[in-house]
């Protein structure tokens, strides 16, 4: 009998071993596959994660870009505008250091001449105030030396230098204020300016 109880206890111990050895290498086995997916779970995470980032830094740079791209355009524009501003002045200034009296008569002669002398009483001169004290008494007396005639000369504040020519009775002026001369010669320069600066 204690054989049989021995060799039960045996058995028993027998069978609580290999019942416990397996369920070891299941929990082992479990534990390995958990890890292996917690691992390719990772991998797959860390692949998105990157592809992600790789997307974010790609859209970023193509921003950057085209902000660099938007202020180099605004840039041009801006000094594009500063130049033809300057230029703008600077013929202003030489247009009214340029309009003396003594061009101002040569240009009214020369149109008088093409117009036809005989027209030379329908003249009319429309000079800005500015000019008034160094140009409307020249203007007069050399234009009536000259022409044999006596133009009407006006006064205007509708410009700050040069003159403008008509003759009564005709829908035609021809301008040589400072602001029709100005851009003329802006319309000459400006696209030329313009190419220099975009290279």
């Amino acid at each position: 009998m204690a054989e049989d109880v021995q060799g039960l206890l045996e058995k028993i111990h027998h069978d609580g071993i290999e019942k416990a050895q397996q369920e070891k290498e299941a929990i082992i086995a479990a534990a390995k596959k958990e890890a292996a997916q917690i691992v390719s779970d990772a991998k797959s995470e860390a692949e998105a994660f990157k592809r992600n980032a790789e997307k974010e830094v790609a859209a970023d740079r193509e921003k950057a870009d085209a902000a660099i791209r938007q202020a180099a355009r605004d840039t041009v524009i801006a000094l594009k505008a500063d130049l033809l501003a300057k230029l703008n002045a600077v013929v202003h200034a030489c247009i009214g250091a340029a309009m003396t009296p003594e061009v101002m008569k040569e240009i009214i002669l020369k149109m008088a001449d093409s117009y036809g002398k005989d027209n030379a009483d329908s003249l009319e001169v429309l000079l800005s105030r500015q000019d008034q004290d160094r140009a409307e008494a020249f203007l007069k007396s050399q234009l009536a030396a000259e022409l044999k005639a006596n133009p009407t000369i006006t006064l205007t504040n509708d410009f700050n230098s040069g003159l403008q020519i008509s003759f009564r009775d005709d829908d035609v002026y021809f301008d040589f204020s400072d602001e029709a001369l100005s851009e003329v010669i802006c319309r000459f320069v400006g696209p030329k300016l313009s190419a220099v600066i975009k290279g």
